[in-house]
């Protein structure tokens, strides 16, 4: 691959000699890498990480302050995780999809969705097998891939119809090396929300070709003009052949506490947890009693982040409209909180004008390479409203335009 790191452009080292070849092939993610170049300053506008704006709900925070204070908290659970915690993810997939799931043998609470996924790659790909990726994808899938010495093989998504997929061209790129197909869903990074028809006919080719479908849904919660979400949970032929992954950090503004979970059938998370014993033990227990207050509590705040995003989601739309001469976007985003508008301005990469941005406004934003060579010549932003540290929500979409209205000024005429 072209090179996709914006630290090895910014010369940053890496050791090669005595390294493995798995890790000389990855890169760290181009969103945590703009962040780590963001740490220096002082007042950063950050349109790089997905993460939500708002605090963890009050009665999550209650509910981790009483496990703290009683005696679970401080010991291992299951390697599967705390029945309670497997329940209440069965049950939201019930409220959801009217689906029944058995907490007991079909779901795995694990440190995050990204722990959820880096097993499910590590259970299945061996070196040489393909991995089918639907382009734009999230980048640190590209690396999971890799780090399983797996060919990771990208197969663009339709821009100008909203970043939807081309299921033709994944079937055609299908060959006897081909293990999966890995959908995040709704997509970061470009915001996209597949349709029904198309979910059924990518498990129509899984099944037909016996292959794997990695269904990465962290976002399943967040699509906007009321656009409804198809999970391929919800297709029962598929069962044998889905590994499903979800997370609470978005959903319930939890992403500091590494909570997700991998739904599958009971033999293959059963070689999941070979992984998950090898690496993690257990997720944190404190997290699984905030996840269990998250589903059993009261959901306005889901409702509330929801309400918040669509008018941040508008928000940079408008934004973006009025500098037709820096970025070009065809439709907004129909789910997550991610835009990734092209690039239209004279420039040298998408990793150069991440930086140079960054240099001159202090606004961080992702390069497009990060997320495939096809992406190149677009950027990210996040309109999930901000870390920490610097401006948040509306406030700091409107701070960091302002800053890049004026940097643009250079190309008005050009």
């Amino acid at each position: 691959m072209t090179n996709r790191s914006a630290l090895t452009t910014a010369g940053h080292q890496f050791r090669e000699h005595k390294m493995s070849r798995r890790v000389k092939n990855m890169i760290i993610s181009p969103i945590k890498e703009m962040m780590m170049l963001a740490a220096q300053l002082e007042n950063p506008f950050l349109l790089a990480q997905g993460i939500p704006a708002e605090d963890t709900p009050d009665h999550i925070k209650q509910a981790i302050i009483e496990a703290i204070q009683g005696p679970k908290a401080s010991k291992y659970s299951m390697l599967s995780g705390m029945k309670e915690c497997r329940q209440a993810v069965a049950k939201r997939y019930k409220v959801y999809y009217n689906i029944d799931i058995d907490p007991d043998s079909e779901i795995g609470i694990t440190a995050g969705g990204m722990e959820a996924c880096m097993i499910t790659c590590m259970a299945t790909i061996d070196p040489g097998d393909e991995v089918i990726l639907t382009a734009p994808c999230f980048s640190s899938h590209i690396e999971q891939i890799l780090a399983c010495e797996g060919k990771p093989v990208l197969v663009q998504t339709n821009e100008k119809e909203g970043w939807i997929l081309d299921v033709e061209a994944i079937r055609k790129a299908i060959t006897p090396k081909t293990k999966a197909i890995y959908v995040t869903n709704p997509s970061n990074p470009t915001g996209a929300v597949f349709p029904e028809h198309q979910v059924r006919e990518l498990a129509k080719i899984a099944l037909e070709n016996d292959l794997f479908i990695f269904a990465d849904e962290t976002y399943d919660f967040l699509t906007y003009n009321n656009k409804p979400f198809f999970s391929f949970c919800q297709i029962p032929e598929l069962k044998n052949n889905l590994i499903l992954i979800g997370s609470s950090s978005k959903e319930h503004r939890m992403t500091g506490y590494r909570l997700g979970w991998v739904i599958a059938p009971n033999d293959i998370l059963n070689q999941l947890f070979k992984l998950h014993d090898a690496t993690t033990v257990c997720a944190c227990v404190i997290s699984q009693f905030g996840f269990i207050a998250a589903i059993n509590g009261p959901q306005d705040s889901v409702k509330e982040l929801k309400e918040g995003m669509q008018e941040r989601r508008d928000l940079i739309c408008d934004r973006l409209d009025k500098v037709p001469h820096l970025f070009k976007y065809y439709k907004k985003p129909e789910g997550a909180y991610y835009i990734m508008p092209e690039i239209v301005f004279p420039h040298e990469s998408s990793i150069q004008v991440a930086m140079d941005i960054q240099a001159a406004t202090s606004v961080v934003a992702v390069p497009g390479i990060a997320f495939g060579p096809a992406s190149e010549g677009h950027i990210r932003f996040s309109f999930g409203g901000g870390a920490t540290r610097g401006p948040k929500g509306k406030e700091l979409i409107n701070e960091a335009f302002d800053r890049l209205e004026e940097w643009g000024n250079q190309f008005q005429n050009s």
